[in-house]
């Protein structure tokens, strides 16, 4: 088999085992499996379509990328007083918004790309990513949010992803035993919990001299809630409390949010195996529904559709398939292509929304229908 796209090193992910078009050898395969390389992309006879969807031109930007937050992180660790390139940051990320324009997006590649999230630096490259990602998707919401900015202004994404990568860099300022939890995992006792909040400030007041006022904002405001649940608390003058809800939350910060939290869903809670988008959204659409922009909800699941192109799955007539096209608007009724034990079958694809078409059973031997919203 030849690989499709490369091979990322799961403990390093700015670095490439293996490149597109190598051809697998056993001992390879052993080797990749005791790094804890869990899957590769491989060509596959019949499916030569699904080649759209990897992006390989995505891996030299998302490398550099993560090996700017790595430094930042790196460097900050050594120092007192924390610093951060700006203008490195600026222009990574201007190349990484220009590569997917011109790519598309492609939810394959993406899926690879929330593996990255065992550790902080992974975890930041990733909601960069996928901040994006939503975005870039985001375009008419984006104009319609920002009407006091010109449209062209409105829609521009770059502080959004810069966002992206320094969101947590206030961790840095917390006693090391805090600085591993997150929003879905937060401290039991309360005094430590009260100071892990801190961060978004923490992270606010090292970045907001050197970026953007909506990016700024956008950092500060990333563990806000659409229904009001999250925070930092703002303290008024006369004395009351009270939390951001709703629209009045910066939009970059709701998609920052949303980001945030997929990105923190994809490891279990035994944090030894990656969630499917099927699962992770059906949580976000379940038990963190209120946390979530019902609008970046719809979003989500057209840039991480619940079965991405190219995962195998049971169809409900005892046939096996693989997603080739997913509509965004209907991301729970993928077209397919059956399998024989060849390849693809040669007959058309199956758009699984028309009347008559089976349905999705499984995927990875997982049934769907736990997982599957009301009237799918």
């Amino acid at each position: 088999m030849t690989l499709a796209v490369p091979v990322v090193h799961p403990d390093q992910p700015g670095q490439d085992l293996l490149k597109r078009g190598y051809v697998l050898e056993q001992s390879v395969i052993a080797r990749l499996r005791d790094l804890g390389v869990e899957a590769v992309y491989v060509d596959y006879p019949g499916l030569e379509d699904l080649d759209k969807h990897l992006a390989v031109n995505l891996s030299p930007e998302r490398q550099n990328i993560y090996r700017q937050i790595k430094e930042t992180i790196r460097a900050n660790e050594r120092n007192a007083k924390p610093t951060v390139s700006y203008t490195d940051y600026y222009a990574g990320t201007r190349q990484l918004v220009l590569t997917l324009m011109s790519q598309g997006q492609n939810p394959i590649y993406l899926d690879q790309m929330s593996r990255m999230s065992g550790d902080a630096i992974g975890h930041a490259t990733a909601v960069a990513h996928l901040s994006l990602l939503l975005g870039i998707k985001l375009e008419r919401y984006l104009i319609d949010q920002r009407q006091r900015l010109s449209p062209q202004h409105a829609r521009e994404v770059v502080n959004l992803g810069v966002a992206g990568m320094l969101h947590d860099m206030g961790k840095l300022k917390l006693p090391e035993a805090l600085r591993s939890y997150h929003g879905i995992d937060p401290p039991m006792d309360p005094a430590a919990a009260e100071e892990w909040e801190k961060h978004p400030r923490y992270s606010y007041e090292l970045v907001h001299d050197g970026i953007e006022p909506s990016g700024a904002s956008a950092v500060l405001h990333h563990h806000q809630h659409f229904d009001g649940t999250g925070f930092p608390i703002t303290q008024h003058r006369d004395g009351t409390r009270s939390r951001l809800e709703g629209q009045k939350i910066h939009v970059f910060a709701r998609i920052l949010m949303a980001a945030n939290l997929y990105d923190q869903l994809t490891i279990s809670e035994q944090g030894q195996k990656r969630r499917s988008n099927l699962e992770i959204l059906h949580l976000m659409r379940t038990t963190y529904r209120g946390w979530v922009d019902p609008e970046v909800l719809r979003i989500l699941q057209a840039v991480c559709p619940p079965f991405p192109p190219g995962s195998m799955v049971q169809l409900s007539d005892g046939t096996r398939a693989v997603i080739v096209k997913v509509d965004g608007t209907k991301p729970y009724r993928p077209v397919v292509r059956r399998l024989s034990a060849e390849g693809a079958a040669p007959d058309d694809p199956i758009n699984l929304w028309e009347d008559g078409a089976p349905a999705i059973q499984s995927i990875d031997n997982t049934a769907t229908d736990q997982f599957l919203p009301a009237g799918v």
